[in-house]
């Protein structure tokens, strides 16, 4: 099971209908910056998750997801005799593969009305509940931008049946390297390993370990000194006041985690190794395992074009049988 195809209307960068056809296995997006690659994995991912920015998208609609020209457009109109409808965001995709699960999606409710297998996701004006009211702003003049508050969002099968990300075989992980940010010391996705990995009594194991570092810690005598002073020079309670650790968590071991390469502190290594190990790192969680469709956001950042070569050269050996999408803006900011 693959994506075939995708095509957006309105969202982001594409005003007008844009369509592209992918490969079975690696597809590489080249454009320069703010050419809408971005936009062309969210939208993969919106689609098959309800999911942006890691927050379900209906409970956070905002204008700012609309083309501005599609939306100034709008807002012109409502000046004249002749206003446009509110515009909608549409999402296609369209899946092949021989599958029982992808012949419950099939059918003909797609742009182009012929019969395949696919999802379509909608924002869009809420009619039904919203007419009255939508008719009264108009009416008055009171909009200047488009009335998000008054719309729906959607996930319907090409079946013209409302479904939800769960009943989507296809599985996508959006993974963006640069945002994955080191955590009170901790590399989150080594925390997320270890909760994989680790058995529950092997933690427990750590954790009491790290308490017994920080209980020891808490009763140095330098310690016991530094807080006897602190105490005295501090004006702002009469009780005792010192320094200390948290022992209250019986987690706390995971935020105090560093992660070494070599010795070395990863924040301290090369970018470019930063950037392949946090890609493999997120790549090998159980989320990212059990994706059909894996989304790389400018995997290349900090790369030279041999090691960015060696890079997918290495992911399209361990994750040939996944669907991988990735952008890539060219050298020298050319198109």
């Amino acid at each position: 099971m693959k994506i075939a195809k995708v095509k957006i209307t309105n969202f982001k960068r594409y005003e007008q209908t844009f369509s592209l056809a992918l490969n079975a296995a690696l597809n590489v997006i080249v454009g320069g910056n703010e050419s809408g690659k971005t936009t062309i994995l969210e939208a993969i991912h919106l689609a098959l998750t309800g999911m942006l920015h890691g927050r379900p998208l209906k409970n956070d609609l905002t204008s700012y997801l609309f083309n501005l020209a599609a939306q100034q457009k709008y807002v012109d109109s409502l000046k004249t005799g002749s206003p446009l409808p509110p515009p909608a965001i549409t999402i296609e995709l369209f899946f092949s593969g021989d599958s029982s699960e992808l012949a419950e999606l099939e059918g003909d409710g797609n742009s182009e009305k012929i019969k395949a297998s696919g999802v379509v996701y909608h924002v869009e004006f809420d009619e039904e509940n919203y007419k009255g009211p939508y008719e009264a702003l108009v009416s008055a003049g009171e909009l200047t931008s488009i009335p998000v508050e008054y719309y729906t969002a959607t996930m319907r099968s090409f079946a013209r049946k409302g479904i939800t990300s769960r009943n989507i075989p296809i599985k996508s992980a959006l993974i963006d390297s640069s945002s994955a940010r080191l955590q009170n010391g901790s590399d989150v996705y080594v925390s997320r390993i270890i909760r994989d990995v680790l058995e529950e009594t092997e933690r427990a194991s750590i954790s009491q370990a790290h308490r017994k570092l920080k209980e020891a810690f808490v009763k140095d005598k330098n310690l016991q000194l530094i807080n006897e002073r602190i105490t005295k020079a501090a004006n702002i309670s009469q009780k005792s006041v010192s320094i200390s650790v948290d022992l209250s968590s019986q987690t706390a071991w995971e935020s105090s985690l560093m992660t070494h390469i070599d010795l070395i502190p990863f924040q301290y290594i090369g970018k470019g190794e930063q950037c392949v190990i946090k890609t493999k790192l997120a790549l090998s969680t159980k989320k990212s395992a059990e994706a059909t469709a894996i989304l790389l956001e400018e995997p290349e950042n900090h790369l030279s074009h041999a090691r960015l070569n060696e890079l997918i050269a290495d992911l399209t050996d361990q994750h040939g049988q996944k669907q991988i999408i990735s952008n890539y803006p060219p050298p020298c900011g050319g198109v």
